[in-house]
C-alpha cells in the first residue's frame, strides 16, 4: 500500500512545504540565492542568460 507523505504532514500555507522541512528548505534557498546574486553581477555584454530566475513573492492581503 503506497501512501502520499505530503498529505500526512501539515504544510506551510505560503510555500506548501511540509512544516518539519521548512527551515531546512529556507536555509538551502539562502545559499542558492547568494549564488544567483553573484551570477547577476557578471557583465554579459549583449549575451542573454539561458535562464532568468525571478521568484514570485506572495501578495500581501
Amino acid at each position: 500500500m503506497t501512501e502520499n507523505l505530503m498529505t500526512e504532514s501539515p504544510a506551510d500555507p505560503e510555500t506548501l512545504i511540509a512544516t518539519e522541512r521548512l527551515t531546512e528548505v529556507r536555509e538551502a534557498f539562502k545559499v542558492i540565492s547568494r549564488e544567483i546574486e553573484k551570477l547577476r553581477g557578471l557583465e554579459l555584454g549583449d549575451r542573454h542568460p539561458a535562464v532568468v530566475f525571478r521568484p514570485m513573492r506572495k501578495e500581501p492581503r
